[in-house]
Parts: C-alpha cells; structure tokens; sequence
C-alpha cells in the first residue's frame, strides 16, 4: 500500500549504505586508535587544559569531558562534536531532496502530481520513508561504535551510546524537517541544498557568537546546535538540561 514511502526507500538504499559504511570506517579508525590515545590519556589532558575553554565551547564541547581517560569521551570529542554532525547534515539533505524539490530538478513533478493519490499521501510516505532512513543512519553510525569496541577489546558503558543515538535523532530530526521545507519551496535541488546547508551553517555560527559573547547569549536559542551536546549526550550519559525544557 505505501508505494511511495516503498520506491523512496528502493531509490534511495544505496545512498543510506553508503553514508552508513562510510560512518563505521571512520568509527572503526577511531576505536583502533583509542588504546594508544588512552595510553597517552595524561598527557592529552594537560594539552586540553592549556586551551582557553571558550575554544571548545565553540565547538559545541563540554570542556569538562575533554578526555581521553575513558571510551565514551574520547569519542564525544573526536567524533559526535564534530564529524558525526557533518556526516548527518550531508545525509539528512540529500534525503530531504528527493521528497519533491528533485522530482523538480528531474523534470517528472508533472507525472508525480498527475497520479491518482493526493498529493499529501506522497509528501507524508516520503517524508516518514526518509524520517526512517534517518533513524537507521544515526542507530548504525552511534550504535556501530559498540560491537567495534568489542572486537578492539575496549571497555563502552552501552546506556550511554543508547542515550547518544536518542539525542543524535532529535537533532536529525530538526535538521531533516528543515531541509524538507526547502525541497518543497525550492524549484532548484542545488539551491534547496545550498539554502539548507546556509541555514544550518548560520546556526552554528550564532552558536559560536552566542557562547563567546554574553550580550548576544540569547542567540543561541534559534540555533539547532544549542540543543545537542555530544559530549553530554555520550560521555556523561546526559541529555542537556535545556534539550528537555
């Protein structure tokens, strides 16, 4: 019955495998490497106590977790604060593109809206096919770290990358939902993915700006970046207190 929500998910399992592949071989690098950072652990902590906090708040770091002591913040620091967010804004932009903007692109919107269903029934499959491409690419890119933990014999607390895969969704979610509003007022799919792509990046910078300077603190609250902390999420087993609010 879900046609559509079905040919979504057949059109688009080679980009989900890829993205996916692409997260665990960047996860599998860094837990290969973990035992010798940790080896180290003493000496990369006094290196991150002599950078001014402010540098790692602007990174959406929690400068209290810069360690390399334990799993969970060692992979806090040198993977969700920074190249998970990339990986997962990439993907969750060329997922939300194909809902309409590329039919657009392609020149076959006139054959989609001539079929006998509402037009609604289409943008919802779609919408709630990628919401679930979405969810399998945050599960298999946060969760992947475990079983890789366990072939490198390295020690994970599994309630706290539970928690992280929980918060990493929400934080998807927003994004997905906002480049899906781009796709369906953009006739363009490189000016939908532009605009989308600006977007995020003018949040992160308001983010930046409101975490250094006092007087434009309140910024922070219209970006998506306020309200994912990897390094809570993963290393303290914690949502942010404002994530919940």
């Amino acid at each position: 019955m879900l046609v559509f929500a079905t040919r979504m998910l057949r059109d688009k399992w080679k980009s989900f495998v890829i993205y996916s592949i692409s997260a665990v071989v960047f996860l599998e690098m860094y837990v290969a490497l973990f035992p010798s950072f940790h080896e180290q652990a003493a000496e990369v902590d006094r290196l991150f106590k002599s950078f001014p906090p402010e540098l790692f708040k602007a990174m959406n770091m929690d400068p209290s977790m810069l360690s390399f002591s334990n799993f969970q913040a060692y992979l806090s620091t040198e993977y969700m604060s920074f190249l998970w967010p990339i990986m997962m804004i990439a993907y969750v932009i060329s997922v939300a593109n194909y809902i309409c903007v590329n039919e657009i692109d392609k020149g076959t919107i006139e054959t989609l809206a001539s079929l006998p269903t509402s037009r609604i029934r289409i943008f919802f499959e779609r919408y709630f096919a990628g919401l679930m491409l979405t969810i399998g690419f945050c599960v298999i890119s946060v969760l992947g770290a475990i079983p890789l933990a366990q072939l490198h014999d390295v020690d994970y607390l599994f309630n706290n990358f539970l928690t992280t895969t929980v918060g990493a969704f929400f934080f998807a979610w927003a994004v997905y939902s906002l480049a899906t509003l781009f796709s369906v007022l953009m006739s363009d799919k490189g000016k939908a993915s532009m605009l989308s792509g600006g977007v995020v990046t003018i949040m992160y910078v308001l983010f930046i700006v409101s975490s250094l300077k006092e007087s434009v603190e309140n910024l922070k609250y219209v970006s998506f970046f306020n309200y994912f902390s990897g390094s809570e999420l993963l290393a303290k087993n914690a949502y942010p207190e404002h994530m919940v609010l």
